[in-house]
Protein backbone atom coordinates (compact mmCIF):
# COMPACT_ATOMS: atom_id res chain seq x y z
CA UNK A 1 0.00 0.00 0.00
CA UNK A 2 2.82 2.39 0.86
CA UNK A 3 4.47 1.70 -2.48
CA UNK A 4 1.20 2.44 -4.30
CA UNK A 5 0.79 5.74 -2.46
CA UNK A 6 4.35 6.69 -3.36
CA UNK A 7 3.69 5.99 -7.04
CA UNK A 8 0.50 8.06 -6.94
CA UNK A 9 2.51 10.88 -5.39
CA UNK A 10 5.10 10.69 -8.18
CA UNK A 11 2.33 10.60 -10.78
CA UNK A 12 0.87 13.76 -9.23
CA UNK A 13 4.19 15.55 -9.80
CA UNK A 14 4.41 14.37 -13.41
CA UNK A 15 0.87 15.63 -14.07
CA UNK A 16 1.98 19.02 -12.71
CA UNK A 17 4.99 19.03 -15.05
CA UNK A 18 2.73 18.18 -18.01
CA UNK A 19 0.34 21.00 -17.09
CA UNK A 20 3.20 23.49 -17.22
CA UNK A 21 5.02 22.21 -20.32
CA UNK A 22 2.05 20.96 -22.37
CA UNK A 23 -0.97 22.61 -20.78
CA UNK A 24 -2.09 24.89 -23.61
CA UNK A 25 -4.31 22.32 -25.40
CA UNK A 26 -6.35 21.81 -22.22
CA UNK A 27 -6.26 25.54 -21.45
CA UNK A 28 -7.82 26.28 -24.85
CA UNK A 29 -10.35 23.50 -24.29
CA UNK A 30 -11.49 24.81 -20.90
CA UNK A 31 -11.42 28.46 -21.94
CA UNK A 32 -12.90 28.33 -25.43
CA UNK A 33 -14.76 25.04 -25.83
CA UNK A 34 -16.29 24.79 -22.35
CA UNK A 35 -16.42 28.62 -22.16
CA UNK A 36 -15.15 28.71 -18.57
CA UNK A 37 -13.03 31.82 -19.08
CA UNK A 38 -12.90 33.03 -22.70
CA UNK A 39 -9.86 35.16 -23.55
CA UNK A 40 -8.75 35.12 -19.91
CA UNK A 41 -5.02 35.46 -19.24
CA UNK A 42 -5.77 34.98 -15.54
CA UNK A 43 -7.13 31.48 -16.24
CA UNK A 44 -3.94 30.58 -18.13
CA UNK A 45 -1.83 31.79 -15.20
CA UNK A 46 -4.05 29.90 -12.72
CA UNK A 47 -3.78 26.67 -14.73
CA UNK A 48 0.01 26.99 -14.84
CA UNK A 49 0.03 27.82 -11.13
CA UNK A 50 -1.96 24.68 -10.42
CA UNK A 51 0.71 22.72 -12.26
CA UNK A 52 3.37 24.32 -10.05
CA UNK A 53 1.44 23.31 -6.93
CA UNK A 54 1.12 19.70 -8.09
CA UNK A 55 4.88 19.56 -8.66
CA UNK A 56 5.77 20.39 -5.06
CA UNK A 57 7.13 17.29 -3.27
CA UNK A 58 6.85 16.72 0.46
CA UNK A 59 10.64 17.11 0.66
CA UNK A 60 10.63 20.54 -0.98
CA UNK A 61 13.83 22.53 -0.23
CA UNK A 62 15.02 19.73 2.08
CA UNK A 63 16.43 17.51 -0.67
CA UNK A 64 17.64 18.85 -3.98
CA UNK A 65 18.63 16.78 -7.01
CA UNK A 66 21.55 17.47 -9.28
CA UNK A 67 20.62 18.97 -12.67
CA UNK A 68 22.86 19.48 -15.65
CA UNK A 69 25.05 22.07 -13.93
CA UNK A 70 26.47 23.80 -17.02
CA UNK A 71 23.05 24.11 -18.65
CA UNK A 72 21.54 25.24 -15.34
CA UNK A 73 23.86 28.24 -15.10
CA UNK A 74 23.44 28.97 -18.81
CA UNK A 75 19.67 29.18 -18.43
CA UNK A 76 19.85 31.36 -15.32
CA UNK A 77 22.44 33.59 -16.99
CA UNK A 78 20.39 33.87 -20.19
CA UNK A 79 17.23 34.87 -18.31
CA UNK A 80 19.19 37.34 -16.16
CA UNK A 81 20.64 38.92 -19.32
CA UNK A 82 17.20 39.22 -20.93
CA UNK A 83 15.70 40.73 -17.78
CA UNK A 84 18.55 43.25 -17.61
CA UNK A 85 17.90 44.31 -21.22
CA UNK A 86 14.15 44.36 -20.53
CA UNK A 87 14.69 46.96 -17.79
CA UNK A 88 17.64 48.98 -19.08
CA UNK A 89 17.85 48.49 -22.85
CA UNK A 90 14.50 48.13 -24.61
CA UNK A 91 14.48 48.14 -28.39
CA UNK A 92 10.71 48.19 -28.96
CA UNK A 93 9.20 51.69 -29.27
CA UNK A 94 6.47 52.27 -26.69
CA UNK A 95 7.22 49.01 -24.89
CA UNK A 96 4.50 48.22 -22.34
CA UNK A 97 4.84 44.52 -21.64
CA UNK A 98 7.07 44.70 -18.58
CA UNK A 99 4.59 42.92 -16.29
CA UNK A 100 3.83 39.99 -18.59
CA UNK A 101 7.44 39.48 -19.67
CA UNK A 102 8.59 39.61 -16.04
CA UNK A 103 6.03 36.93 -15.17
CA UNK A 104 7.23 34.79 -18.08
CA UNK A 105 10.80 34.87 -16.79
CA UNK A 106 9.82 34.38 -13.14
CA UNK A 107 7.61 31.41 -14.05
CA UNK A 108 10.50 29.84 -15.99
CA UNK A 109 12.86 30.24 -13.02
CA UNK A 110 10.21 28.93 -10.61
CA UNK A 111 9.69 25.88 -12.81
CA UNK A 112 13.44 25.22 -12.85
CA UNK A 113 13.58 25.60 -9.05
CA UNK A 114 10.72 23.15 -8.54
CA UNK A 115 12.28 20.64 -10.94
CA UNK A 116 15.46 20.36 -8.86
CA UNK A 117 13.17 19.43 -5.95
CA UNK A 118 11.34 16.71 -7.91
CA UNK A 119 12.78 13.28 -7.00
CA UNK A 120 14.41 10.99 -9.52
CA UNK A 121 11.73 8.39 -8.78
CA UNK A 122 9.31 10.12 -11.17
CA UNK A 123 11.27 8.38 -13.94
CA UNK A 124 9.41 5.17 -13.08
CA UNK A 125 5.94 6.59 -13.77
CA UNK A 126 6.62 9.48 -16.17
CA UNK A 127 5.98 7.84 -19.54
CA UNK A 128 2.54 6.28 -18.77
CA UNK A 129 1.41 9.59 -17.25
CA UNK A 130 2.61 11.56 -20.30
CA UNK A 131 0.80 9.12 -22.59
CA UNK A 132 -2.40 9.57 -20.60
CA UNK A 133 -2.06 13.37 -20.46
CA UNK A 134 -1.49 13.72 -24.20
CA UNK A 135 -4.35 11.31 -24.91
CA UNK A 136 -6.77 13.41 -22.82
CA UNK A 137 -5.62 16.55 -24.65
CA UNK A 138 -6.12 14.82 -28.02
CA UNK A 139 -9.61 13.67 -27.05
CA UNK A 140 -10.45 17.19 -25.89
CA UNK A 141 -9.36 18.50 -29.30
CA UNK A 142 -11.48 15.91 -31.12
CA UNK A 143 -14.50 16.81 -28.97
CA UNK A 144 -13.95 20.52 -29.65
CA UNK A 145 -13.76 19.99 -33.41
CA UNK A 146 -16.84 17.74 -33.50
CA UNK A 147 -18.95 20.20 -31.49
CA UNK A 148 -17.73 23.32 -33.32
CA UNK A 149 -20.29 24.19 -36.03
CA UNK A 150 -17.72 26.30 -37.91
CA UNK A 151 -15.14 23.53 -38.18
CA UNK A 152 -15.31 21.27 -41.23
CA UNK A 153 -13.32 18.27 -42.37
CA UNK A 154 -10.22 19.42 -44.18
CA UNK A 155 -9.46 22.32 -41.84
CA UNK A 156 -6.32 22.27 -39.72
CA UNK A 157 -6.85 20.54 -36.39
CA UNK A 158 -7.18 23.23 -33.70
CA UNK A 159 -9.65 24.68 -31.23
CA UNK A 160 -11.02 27.78 -32.94
CA UNK A 161 -12.13 30.80 -30.95
CA UNK A 162 -13.44 34.25 -31.71
CA UNK A 163 -16.71 35.75 -32.89
CA UNK A 164 -19.01 33.53 -34.96
CA UNK A 165 -21.01 36.59 -36.05
CA UNK A 166 -18.13 38.24 -37.86
CA UNK A 167 -16.58 34.95 -38.94
CA UNK A 168 -13.24 36.02 -37.43
CA UNK A 169 -12.41 32.74 -35.73
CA UNK A 170 -8.88 31.51 -35.38
CA UNK A 171 -6.91 28.80 -33.61
CA UNK A 172 -3.36 27.79 -32.78
CA UNK A 173 -2.58 24.39 -34.32
CA UNK A 174 1.04 24.53 -33.11
CA UNK A 175 0.19 23.74 -29.48
CA UNK A 176 -1.89 20.74 -30.55
CA UNK A 177 0.87 19.58 -32.90
CA UNK A 178 3.36 19.76 -30.03
CA UNK A 179 1.03 17.74 -27.80
CA UNK A 180 0.48 15.17 -30.55
CA UNK A 181 4.21 14.80 -31.22
CA UNK A 182 4.91 14.36 -27.51
CA UNK A 183 2.20 11.68 -27.49
CA UNK A 184 3.76 9.85 -30.43
CA UNK A 185 7.23 9.86 -28.84
CA UNK A 186 5.96 8.82 -25.39
CA UNK A 187 3.92 5.99 -26.90
CA UNK A 188 6.92 4.86 -28.93
CA UNK A 189 9.19 4.82 -25.88
CA UNK A 190 6.58 2.90 -23.87
CA UNK A 191 5.72 0.42 -26.63
CA UNK A 192 9.35 -0.42 -27.50
CA UNK A 193 10.48 -0.78 -23.90
CA UNK A 194 11.17 -4.49 -23.35
CA UNK A 195 9.73 -4.22 -19.81
CA UNK A 196 6.29 -3.15 -21.10
CA UNK A 197 3.68 -5.92 -20.95
CA UNK A 198 1.33 -6.83 -23.83
CA UNK A 199 -1.80 -4.82 -22.94
CA UNK A 200 0.03 -1.53 -22.23
CA UNK A 201 2.06 -2.08 -25.40
CA UNK A 202 -1.08 -2.44 -27.53
CA UNK A 203 -2.63 0.60 -25.82
CA UNK A 204 0.52 2.64 -26.49
CA UNK A 205 0.55 1.69 -30.17
CA UNK A 206 -3.13 2.58 -30.60
CA UNK A 207 -2.72 5.90 -28.77
CA UNK A 208 0.42 6.69 -30.74
CA UNK A 209 -1.40 6.12 -34.03
CA UNK A 210 -4.12 8.54 -32.92
CA UNK A 211 -1.51 11.16 -31.97
CA UNK A 212 0.21 10.73 -35.33
CA UNK A 213 -3.08 11.29 -37.16
CA UNK A 214 -3.77 14.49 -35.22
CA UNK A 215 -0.20 15.64 -35.83
CA UNK A 216 -0.72 15.32 -39.58
CA UNK A 217 -4.12 17.03 -39.36
CA UNK A 218 -2.56 20.11 -37.74
CA UNK A 219 -0.44 20.60 -40.89
CA UNK A 220 2.28 22.43 -38.96
CA UNK A 221 5.54 22.34 -40.87
CA UNK A 222 7.84 22.54 -37.85
CA UNK A 223 6.20 19.60 -36.08
CA UNK A 224 6.01 17.42 -39.19
CA UNK A 225 9.66 18.20 -39.99
CA UNK A 226 10.61 17.30 -36.42
CA UNK A 227 8.57 14.09 -36.70
CA UNK A 228 10.46 13.08 -39.84
CA UNK A 229 13.83 13.79 -38.18
CA UNK A 230 12.79 11.78 -35.11
CA UNK A 231 11.87 8.77 -37.26
CA UNK A 232 15.22 8.99 -39.06
CA UNK A 233 17.18 9.22 -35.79
CA UNK A 234 15.23 6.36 -34.24
CA UNK A 235 15.99 4.12 -37.21
CA UNK A 236 19.62 5.26 -37.26
CA UNK A 237 20.25 4.41 -33.61
CA UNK A 238 18.05 1.32 -33.30
CA UNK A 239 18.06 -0.49 -36.65
CA UNK A 240 21.23 -2.22 -37.77
CA UNK A 241 22.05 -3.19 -41.38
CA UNK A 242 21.95 -6.85 -40.38
CA UNK A 243 18.41 -6.39 -39.07
CA UNK A 244 17.33 -4.74 -42.33
CA UNK A 245 18.79 -7.60 -44.35
CA UNK A 246 17.12 -10.19 -42.13
CA UNK A 247 13.77 -8.39 -42.39
CA UNK A 248 14.09 -8.13 -46.18
CA UNK A 249 14.85 -11.82 -46.46
CA UNK A 250 11.88 -12.60 -44.24
CA UNK A 251 9.50 -10.53 -46.37
CA UNK A 252 10.11 -12.51 -49.56
CA UNK A 253 8.79 -15.71 -48.01
CA UNK A 254 5.29 -16.87 -49.08
CA UNK A 255 3.47 -16.19 -45.81
CA UNK A 256 4.68 -12.59 -45.33
CA UNK A 257 3.99 -11.81 -49.00
CA UNK A 258 0.47 -13.21 -48.69
CA UNK A 259 -0.12 -11.22 -45.47
CA UNK A 260 1.05 -7.98 -47.12
CA UNK A 261 -1.17 -8.59 -50.14
CA UNK A 262 -4.19 -9.25 -47.92
CA UNK A 263 -3.50 -6.11 -45.90
CA UNK A 264 -3.15 -3.89 -49.00
CA UNK A 265 -6.28 -5.40 -50.51
CA UNK A 266 -8.21 -4.85 -47.29
CA UNK A 267 -7.14 -1.20 -47.15
CA UNK A 268 -8.20 -0.65 -50.77
CA UNK A 269 -11.60 -2.24 -50.18
CA UNK A 270 -12.10 -0.18 -47.02
CA UNK A 271 -11.24 3.09 -48.79
CA UNK A 272 -13.57 2.27 -51.70
CA UNK A 273 -16.46 1.67 -49.33
CA UNK A 274 -15.55 4.71 -47.21
CA UNK A 275 -14.53 7.17 -49.89
CA UNK A 276 -15.07 10.11 -47.51
CA UNK A 277 -12.06 8.99 -45.48
CA UNK A 278 -9.98 8.75 -48.65
CA UNK A 279 -11.14 12.20 -49.74
CA UNK A 280 -10.30 13.61 -46.31
CA UNK A 281 -6.79 12.13 -46.29
CA UNK A 282 -6.22 13.24 -49.88
CA UNK A 283 -7.42 16.76 -49.05
CA UNK A 284 -5.09 17.09 -46.07
CA UNK A 285 -2.16 15.75 -48.08
CA UNK A 286 -2.76 18.02 -51.09
CA UNK A 287 -3.40 21.05 -48.89
CA UNK A 288 -0.10 20.55 -47.11
CA UNK A 289 1.76 20.01 -50.40
CA UNK A 290 0.20 23.12 -52.02
CA UNK A 291 1.04 25.37 -49.05
CA UNK A 292 4.66 24.30 -49.06
CA UNK A 293 5.03 24.15 -52.86
CA UNK A 294 3.91 27.77 -53.18
CA UNK A 295 6.55 28.80 -50.64
CA UNK A 296 9.19 27.01 -52.72
CA UNK A 297 7.92 28.72 -55.90
CA UNK A 298 8.04 32.08 -54.14
CA UNK A 299 11.60 31.39 -53.00
CA UNK A 300 12.61 30.71 -56.62
CA UNK A 301 10.56 33.59 -58.01
CA UNK A 302 8.34 31.31 -60.12
CA UNK A 303 4.66 31.42 -60.98
CA UNK A 304 1.98 28.91 -60.02
CA UNK A 305 -0.21 26.97 -62.44
CA UNK A 306 -2.81 29.76 -62.37
CA UNK A 307 -0.33 32.20 -63.84
CA UNK A 308 -0.01 34.47 -60.79
CA UNK A 309 3.24 35.03 -58.97
CA UNK A 310 3.67 32.72 -56.00
CA UNK A 311 3.83 34.32 -52.57
CA UNK A 312 4.92 33.24 -49.12
CA UNK A 313 2.46 32.60 -46.32
CA UNK A 314 2.54 34.96 -43.33
CA UNK A 315 5.02 32.98 -41.22
CA UNK A 316 7.37 32.41 -44.14
CA UNK A 317 7.26 36.12 -45.01
CA UNK A 318 8.35 37.02 -41.49
CA UNK A 319 11.26 34.58 -41.53
CA UNK A 320 12.31 35.70 -45.02
CA UNK A 321 12.41 39.32 -43.88
CA UNK A 322 14.33 38.20 -40.78
CA UNK A 323 17.09 36.50 -42.75
CA UNK A 324 17.28 39.52 -45.07
CA UNK A 325 17.60 41.78 -42.04
CA UNK A 326 20.48 39.67 -40.74
CA UNK A 327 22.20 40.00 -44.12
CA UNK A 328 21.95 43.79 -43.93
CA UNK A 329 23.35 43.76 -40.40
CA UNK A 330 26.29 41.60 -41.43
CA UNK A 331 27.06 43.92 -44.36
CA UNK A 332 27.05 47.27 -42.60
CA UNK A 333 26.12 47.12 -38.91
CA UNK A 334 28.33 44.47 -37.33
CA UNK A 335 28.46 46.44 -34.07
CA UNK A 336 24.79 45.59 -33.55
CA UNK A 337 25.70 41.92 -33.18
CA UNK A 338 28.12 42.60 -30.32
CA UNK A 339 25.82 44.27 -27.75
CA UNK A 340 22.46 43.80 -29.46
CA UNK A 341 19.73 46.17 -30.57
CA UNK A 342 17.67 45.96 -27.38
CA UNK A 343 14.89 43.84 -25.87
CA UNK A 344 12.19 43.04 -28.46
CA UNK A 345 13.81 45.34 -31.01
CA UNK A 346 12.30 43.40 -33.92
CA UNK A 347 9.98 40.42 -34.26
CA UNK A 348 11.91 37.90 -36.38
CA UNK A 349 10.01 34.64 -35.67
CA UNK A 350 13.41 32.94 -35.36
CA UNK A 351 14.15 32.82 -31.60
CA UNK A 352 17.87 32.02 -31.84
CA UNK A 353 18.41 34.80 -34.39
CA UNK A 354 16.36 37.26 -32.35
CA UNK A 355 18.41 36.43 -29.25
CA UNK A 356 21.50 37.40 -31.23
CA UNK A 357 20.01 40.61 -32.67
CA UNK A 358 18.42 41.73 -29.37
CA UNK A 359 21.06 40.67 -26.82
CA UNK A 360 24.26 40.51 -28.82
CA UNK A 361 26.93 37.81 -28.78
CA UNK A 362 26.33 36.97 -25.13
CA UNK A 363 22.65 36.32 -25.84
CA UNK A 364 23.54 34.04 -28.74
CA UNK A 365 26.13 32.14 -26.69
CA UNK A 366 23.76 31.59 -23.77
CA UNK A 367 20.41 31.02 -25.48
CA UNK A 368 21.70 29.40 -28.67
CA UNK A 369 24.34 27.54 -26.68
CA UNK A 370 21.64 25.77 -24.68
CA UNK A 371 20.17 24.29 -27.84
CA UNK A 372 23.62 23.30 -29.14
CA UNK A 373 24.48 21.67 -25.82
CA UNK A 374 21.27 19.67 -25.63
CA UNK A 375 21.57 18.60 -29.25
CA UNK A 376 24.77 16.83 -28.22
CA UNK A 377 23.27 15.34 -25.04
CA UNK A 378 20.09 14.28 -26.86
CA UNK A 379 21.99 12.40 -29.55
CA UNK A 380 24.00 10.68 -26.82
CA UNK A 381 20.81 9.69 -24.99
CA UNK A 382 19.29 8.33 -28.22
CA UNK A 383 22.36 6.16 -28.65
CA UNK A 384 22.55 4.91 -25.04
CA UNK A 385 18.83 4.85 -24.10
CA UNK A 386 19.64 5.43 -20.39
CA UNK A 387 16.06 5.56 -19.04
CA UNK A 388 12.57 6.07 -20.53
CA UNK A 389 12.14 9.70 -19.45
CA UNK A 390 15.54 10.85 -20.69
CA UNK A 391 15.03 9.00 -23.98
CA UNK A 392 11.59 10.62 -24.38
CA UNK A 393 13.01 14.08 -23.74
CA UNK A 394 15.93 13.47 -26.11
CA UNK A 395 13.63 12.68 -29.04
CA UNK A 396 11.09 15.39 -28.14
CA UNK A 397 13.90 17.94 -28.01
CA UNK A 398 14.12 17.71 -31.80
CA UNK A 399 10.81 19.60 -31.95
CA UNK A 400 12.07 22.23 -29.51
CA UNK A 401 15.22 22.58 -31.61
CA UNK A 402 13.25 23.06 -34.83
CA UNK A 403 10.97 25.61 -33.17
CA UNK A 404 14.01 27.54 -31.91
CA UNK A 405 14.64 28.40 -35.57
CA UNK A 406 11.05 28.65 -36.81
CA UNK A 407 8.60 29.81 -34.16
CA UNK A 408 8.25 32.55 -31.56
CA UNK A 409 10.55 34.78 -29.54
CA UNK A 410 13.33 33.93 -27.07
CA UNK A 411 11.47 35.40 -24.07
CA UNK A 412 8.41 33.16 -24.46
CA UNK A 413 7.82 30.48 -21.79
CA UNK A 414 7.14 27.62 -24.22
CA UNK A 415 10.86 27.72 -25.04
CA UNK A 416 12.02 27.93 -21.42
CA UNK A 417 9.79 25.26 -19.85
CA UNK A 418 11.11 22.44 -22.09
CA UNK A 419 14.68 23.69 -21.62
CA UNK A 420 14.24 23.56 -17.83
CA UNK A 421 12.95 19.99 -18.11
CA UNK A 422 15.96 19.06 -20.25
CA UNK A 423 18.29 20.61 -17.68
CA UNK A 424 16.82 18.41 -14.94
CA UNK A 425 16.85 15.05 -16.72
CA UNK A 426 19.14 15.13 -19.79
CA UNK A 427 22.93 15.22 -19.78
CA UNK A 428 23.20 14.08 -16.17
CA UNK A 429 21.96 10.48 -16.50
CA UNK A 430 24.89 9.16 -14.50
CA UNK A 431 23.58 11.03 -11.48
CA UNK A 432 20.54 8.72 -11.37
CA UNK A 433 20.55 5.51 -9.30
CA UNK A 434 21.25 2.34 -11.26
CA UNK A 435 17.70 1.01 -10.75
CA UNK A 436 16.33 3.60 -13.20
CA UNK A 437 18.56 2.55 -16.09
CA UNK A 438 17.12 0.73 -19.07
CA UNK A 439 20.49 -0.89 -19.86
CA UNK A 440 22.51 -0.69 -16.62
CA UNK A 441 26.26 -0.25 -17.11
CA UNK A 442 28.65 -2.83 -15.80
CA UNK A 443 30.09 -0.55 -13.11
CA UNK A 444 28.02 0.34 -10.06
CA UNK A 445 29.29 2.62 -7.29
CA UNK A 446 27.06 2.76 -4.18
CA UNK A 447 23.94 2.43 -6.32
CA UNK A 448 25.03 4.95 -8.96
CA UNK A 449 26.36 4.41 -12.45
CA UNK A 450 29.88 5.65 -13.07
CA UNK A 451 30.80 6.70 -16.64
CA UNK A 452 34.25 6.22 -18.03
CA UNK A 453 35.00 9.94 -17.93
CA UNK A 454 34.23 10.86 -14.32
CA UNK A 455 31.73 9.91 -11.62
CA UNK A 456 28.64 12.07 -11.10
CA UNK A 457 26.25 11.82 -8.21
CA UNK A 458 23.18 13.70 -6.98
Amino acid sequence: MLRLLQKLDYMRMVVGICMVVDGFPLIFFFKETLRLAPNSAAFTAAFTGAGFLLMIPFTVFRKLYKPNILAFYMMVGSIALMMFYMVYYVGEPGYGGLLFDSLYFLFALLFLLLLVNVPNDVIEVAIPVIVGFTLISNLALVYAMVTDPTWVLGQRAAINFGSTDTGERTGNPHVFARNALMGVVACGVWAFDKRTSLIPRVFALFTGAMSAAILLMTQTRSSILAFAIIIFLFLFYNVRPAQVKAAARGLVKPLPLFTIAVFIGGVMVFLRKNWQIYALLYGYFMGFIERNTENIYALLGLKTAGGYKASYDASSVTRTVSTGFLGNVLEGHMEMLVFGKGFKSLYLDIPVLEAWIDFGMLGLLLFGGLFALFTYYSLRAMRNNPNPLTTFLAYTFILFLVQAFTNGRPNEPWHWYPLALMIRFVGNEYAFPIRFWTNPPAVDYEGYAVPNESPARS
